[in-house]
């Protein structure tokens, strides 16, 4: 490319990629010209010679990713490993990236995967004696609003909490760390000194080095054309060069990971989507800085860095790089065919994510699971309805500007919209409904009265008090009070069935309740894995003696699905049917639910004729066939409508209209936020994860040990119950902190107990009733000697001091390992107040 300079070529979007990357930071022009020049791999690999005809694991990909599946794997001991590149090791793009390591990520896995690659990139020279380019320069993240300082030290807090060394600096500490850098409009930024560049190329040479070392096998020029499945199980693959028998598969192809899962006889769906990637090699500065200078993560680098208008341009970098649709990577096993995995939609984080994304993969392959909980990055989060081209490049054109803006509590993206949607929802729309979205469906956050400024409503992003706050107020006042109605169709919904007891005996076997009770009851309970951790939280109906209901949150729907059928036997009578599609949900809580529905149904709904946790099939209105169920998810007075669809629009224009004598109005998921919180439901995907027991936040009178069936994670909860556990689900009552000027807190907030960091808050929202901020968390001790877990007591609970910190500001709480039923205006009886924990999901 012929030089030029920057001005020249507009600034080459600055915008929309901010990590435009200048000669300012020596490693990349070693690593660009090192890249260029390598012409083959230094390690023993081939791409001549035959392929072996079979292998424990086969990874596809030699690039970053895969070098690092196939260098954790054997070094847990799997070492019949074969790695298959199409071209050349590195060649893709892990020769073309920046090589930047960050551990400035907003979500705790990420955090954890780029801190372990940053240690693991700075030992693997010494391991291998492959030198990888690491220099260690840190990183400095500039804030020139207060929302973003705001940001930024709400990230340090967490961080600091997680080990990695980190501080709020002033505008004149930017200076002397990187004196390029325009300060001028600046109001602080955060420096993270650990923070790292790479040469990618010359760590992939390291991992393989040492993967080969221990047995792994890798071949250039090899191209997968086809991935052989029998009885959802991988069994093979086809390449350019022959065939290989395998029993695992791994698709680390990067950009090309979406088409390779559609070459299967069972297609796996990889929503990802390659975008444009650009950096800048320009000729050295007059004045060089030192290799160790950080780097700022900037979307205006030419403005924050003037002196760079006038440096020549030496080369324009322009490489495919995937992103997602929500902006995080994709790991793990594939709903539709056992051990074929994924690790693949890097986000352009690559280098940071690679050795710990690699780690937590080969675990989960080799033992079951990984060490840490990786569900925010697990592939089942996604169905076939993000698969769709179109969808997917749309909102990564979204995605990609998103990567370093402001992220503001409760943001929701704009693109991919209205995929899937309730019968109710042009009615609701036209009453101000507000929309986000979860798992593709459009749920309502709440409805904006006659009059409001919608304008305003819809820019009220802050991590203050929202605009929302008196709206969602008078939605819990009137749930509370008189009646609301929520639509919450999103909820996923299984129907299980079989022609004699198989149902109820794989039930018995998933559940950790009991789910033999007599027909028309629900029972709340987990489906845990062999650790005791929840694999799902759910409501179960026994429709008859022979068939289930079973209610998972929305995010559930792929990953239920997937853990059903994985213990299902594969000839059996039993029919599991996904029954989301054929039912809209409606919520109708508040002391006067029981006098609209008894007006149109013409049937008693007092407790003596409809007792807590039940379910009879009744009319509503004209529409008959309506599942009714004596549940809320709230912990208020209630019911649950599944109605099927073409009868959605007459029972919600009923209830709305025998409703209003009642006070009836709509209310969203904030209000059901607001209130399931304030009752101590936990919720899953957010408080609770596959290593969160029952024991741990208080269900264990959903466990029965004694119900005559040795269900998954049995043995583990009888350990733990009698060893002690070391967490334990607290609830905090903000004290000292005002609601109209403090930061709120929202989740992720560190919790400490007498001055001592003891965990991170999992939810957070405000109590209309209690008046207060309200958190929920789990609280742990460790031994501070050792590091080693000790037993978390409730009088270890009761006798702490606590607070809570919001962006570096602690707040005094109170703990209580019970919901405040005492300070509610309406005395609840105790099935009520342990009613479902997936509420809003």
């Amino acid at each position: 490319m012929r030089s030029c300079s920057v001005t020249g070529w507009n600034r080459l979007r600055a915008e929309v990629f901010p990590q435009l990357l200048s000669d300012v930071v020596c490693p990349f022009k070693r690593h660009l010209s090192n890249s260029c020049r390598r012409g083959s791999s230094t390690v023993p690999v081939s791409n001549v010679s035959p392929l072996p005809s079979q292998a424990h694991v086969v990874i596809c990909g030699g690039g970053i990713v895969g070098s690092s599946v196939a260098y954790h794997l054997s070094k847990l001991g799997w070492n019949d490993v074969v790695l298959l590149e199409q071209g050349r090791l590195a060649a893709g793009t892990t020769r073309l990236c920046g090589g930047i390591v960050s551990t400035v990520k907003h979500i705790s896995v990420e955090t954890k995967m780029a801190d372990y690659s940053n240690k693991l990139y700075q030992r693997l020279a010494q391991e291998t004696g492959v030198q990888t380019g690491y220099i260690q320069t840190g990183s400095i993240s500039l804030a020139h609003t207060q929302d973003r300082l705001i940001s930024l030290r709400r990230l340090v807090s967490r961080l600091q909490v997680m080990g990695i060394p980190c501080d709020i600096i002033s505008p004149k500490q930017v200076a002397q760390l990187h004196p390029l850098v325009n300060i001028h409009d600046l109001v602080g930024a955060m420096h993270v000194p650990g923070d790292a560049v790479i040469s990618p190329p010359d760590v992939v040479q390291a991992l393989v080095t040492a993967a080969v070392h221990n047995g792994v096998q890798i071949f250039e020029g090899a191209s997968v054309n086809h991935v052989m499945v029998e009885k959802g199980h991988v069994t093979g693959i086809e390449t350019d060069r022959g065939h290989i028998e395998c029993e695992y598969f791994v698709n680390c192809a990067g950009q090309w990971a979406y088409e390779l899962g559609l070459m299967s006889e069972e297609p796996v769906t990889v929503p990802l989507h390659p975008c444009e990637h650009f950096y800048l090699v320009t000729r050295p500065l007059k004045q060089g800085l030192r290799p160790d200078t950080p780097e700022p993560l900037l979307s205006a680098l030419l403005r924050r860095m003037p002196s760079l208008e006038s440096t020549e341009i030496l080369q324009l970098v322009n490489c495919p790089e995937s992103f997602t649709a929500d902006m995080r990577c994709i790991m793990g096993e594939s709903a539709a065919v056992q051990n074929y995995f994924v690790l693949a939609g890097m986000n352009s984080s690559g280098s940071s994510f690679a050795g710990g994304a690699g780690k937590y993969l080969a675990e989960w392959m080799v033992h079951g699971y990984p060490s840490v909980n990786v569900w925010p990055l697990d592939i089942k989060r996604f169905g076939r309805l993000q698969s769709s081209r179109t969808f997917l490049r749309h909102r990564v054109m979204e995605v990609m500007p998103l990567m370093f803006e402001l992220k503001v509590p409760r943001w929701d993206f704009q693109t991919g919209r209205q995929l899937r949607t309730s019968p109710l929802y042009d009615r609701l729309d036209a009453q101000g409904a507000r929309w986000m979205e979860k798992h593709g469906f459009e749920r309502v956050k709440h409805f904006v009265p006659p009059g409001k400024d919608l304008l305003e409503l819809d820019q009220s992003k802050t991590f203050y008090k929202p605009d929302w706050f008196d709206i969602v107020g008078a939605e819990v006042k009137c749930c509370k009070e008189a009646v609301c109605v929520i639509d919450m169709s999103s909820f996923t919904k299984f129907e299980l069935s079989s022609s004699g007891g198989q149902a109820l005996e794989i039930l018995q076997h998933l559940c950790s309740n009991d789910l033999d009770v007599p027909v028309g009851h629900i029972v709340h309970t987990g489906m845990l894995n062999e650790r005791g951790g929840y694999q799902n939280d759910c409501s179960v109906v026994r429709l008859n003696k022979r068939s289930f209901f079973i209610i998972s949150p929305t995010d559930q729907q792929v990953h239920c699905w997937s853990w059903l059928k994985q213990h299902m036997p594969k000839d059996s009578q039993l029919q599991l049917e996904d029954v989301t599609w054929k039912y809209t949900a409606l919520n109708l809580i508040g002391p006067r639910a029981m006098d609209v529905l008894s007006e149109l149904s013409y049937v008693p709904m007092t407790s003596d004729h409809f007792p807590s946790l039940f379910c009879k099939e009744m009319s509503v209105g004209y529409a008959n066939g309506i599942r009714v169920m004596s549940m809320t998810h709230t912990g208020e007075p209630g019911f649950m409508l599944y109605i099927p669809i073409e009868y959605a629009l007459h029972v919600y224009n009923e209830i709305m209209n025998v409703g209003q004598k009642y006070g009836i109005r709509n209310a969203g998921y904030y209000a059901l936020r607001s209130l399931r919180i304030e009752k101590f439901f936990a919720f899953w995907g957010q408080d609770l994860d596959t290593f969160s027991t029952p024991l741990e936040c208080g269900r264990e009178f959903r466990v029965k040990f004694d119900k005559g069936t040795d269900f998954i994670g049995r043995e583990a909860l009888l350990q733990q119950r009698q060893e002690g556990v070391c967490r334990r689900f607290t609830m905090f009552i903000l004290d000292d902190h005002d609601t109209d000027l403090d930061l709120w807190p929202w989740w992720g907030e560190p919790i400490y107990r007498n001055g001592h960091y003891v965990g991170m808050t999992t939810s957070s929202a405000y109590s209309f009733t209690l008046a207060r901020h309200v958190c929920l968390g789990f609280v742990h001790q460790y031994n501070e000697n050792t590091g080693n877990k000790l037993v978390v007591t409730p009088d270890f609970i009761n006798r702490g001091d606590y607070e809570i910190e919001i962006a570096g500001q602690r707040f005094k709480a109170k703990a209580k390992l019970y919901p405040f039923s005492s300070l509610f205006t309406q005395k609840k009886r105790k099935d009520e107040m342990e009613l479902s924990s997936f509420q809003g999901k």
